[in-house]
């Protein structure tokens, strides 16, 4: 796996407006990564744009759907136009909607699946063609750790998540000796604007299954991938490479502290009639990479971390007692 230079390479980043998708080009620019843009909310974009541009980068606003595919054809149209050339594609435009499965709205389902896995999926199809006649081309996509978990009140999008994965592994081996490569970053819960955005069936506010770190930990590692191709990025410890390896060897943990906890770890004491959010529209509220829910203090992670480890280790008998004090901890 050979080291990517970075400086003058070309990249369409899909939601772009807030959240990783918004670090991710910030941190992209500033290695020199010729951007295109892509979202829903222009005004956004071009708040962006203004940002990149202010650190010396080169960045083309293409507002758009990517459930639409006329969208994605001008969006990937525009930005081979501009620059004659696209190397990279970093898809991170996702939604998700709060409740439990048989409340949630079956257009909820649908529309889940519609954004975070047909969107990359669209959009990788408009750019492959460009990809091949290049010969070369990357396709980076950013998952969630709930590709590969599970989490109550999050059915439509961890299952949306799980079929985006398997379809980039099943790309990554159809593309196998063709120049074009194919990464994937599982990040754990970020304090974005997703959690402003997200539609919820519980009229209470939603929040991540803590901890929640900075957006910038998945930006980072999105540019790690994007100089680095070919791998699937695990950011961080205590919700990540920790939690894959509980999984495997200790999966009643988990299961023990999301099926007592889990509801509850999601919703804060803020009473909230939002039961569309941006689903189908935009909303004005949540521009820029952070949201209103904070990341949780390191000495909190380092607590949980101590927390989970011990609840591995010890006995079974000791799981519930002990699972109690790592909620709330990590709260």
């Amino acid at each position: 796996m050979a080291r990517e230079d970075l400086r003058g390479k070309v990249a369409i980043v899909t939601g772009a407006s807030s959240g990783v998708g918004w670090q991710s080009a910030v941190r992209l620019a500033e290695q020199g990564v010729r951007l295109c843009v892509t979202a829903r909310r222009t005004e956004a974009l071009e708040k962006l744009q203004a940002q990149v541009l202010r650190l010396g980068g080169e960045c083309l606003v293409a507002p758009g759907d990517v459930t639409v595919q006329e969208d994605v054809e001008r969006i990937v149209h525009a930005c081979v136009e501009y620059y004659s050339r696209v190397d990279i594609l970093v898809n991170v435009a996702a939604v998700q909607s709060y409740g439990f499965f048989e409340e949630l709205p079956w257009e909820h389902l649908t529309r889940t699946f519609d954004v975070n896995c047909f969107g990359y999926m669209r959009l990788a199809r408009a750019v492959l063609p460009h990809f091949k006649a290049q010969g070369s081309g990357h396709i980076l996509n950013v998952q969630s750790m709930l590709s590969k978990g599970a989490a109550p009140l999050l059915a439509a999008y961890a299952s949306s998540k799980h079929a985006t994965l398997g379809w980039a592994k099943s790309l990554e081996l159809e593309l196998r000796g063709t120049g074009i490569q194919i990464s994937n970053v599982l990040v754990p819960s970020v304090a974005t604007p997703m959690f402003d955005h997200a539609p919820t069936q519980l009229h209470l506010a939603p929040m991540p299954v803590p901890p929640t770190y900075e957006p910038d930990v998945a930006a980072r590692a999105v540019v790690r991938c994007a100089r680095w191709p070919g791998q699937t990025s695990v950011p961080v410890f205590l919700q990540g490479r920790l939690l894959l390896w509980l999984d495997q060897w200790v999966p009643q943990v988990g299961k023990w502290i999301l099926g007592h906890f889990g509801a509850r770890m999601q919703v804060r004491e803020r009473p909230l009639d939002r039961p569309e959010g941006n689903l189908f529209h935009p909303v004005p509220q949540g521009v820029g990479p952070r949201g209103s829910v904070p990341p949780t203090p390191r000495w909190k992670r380092f607590t949980a971390t101590a927390g989970l480890v011990a609840l591995a280790s010890g006995a079974l008998g000791g799981v519930a007692l002990g699972a109690r004090g790592l909620v709330r901890a990590v709260r």
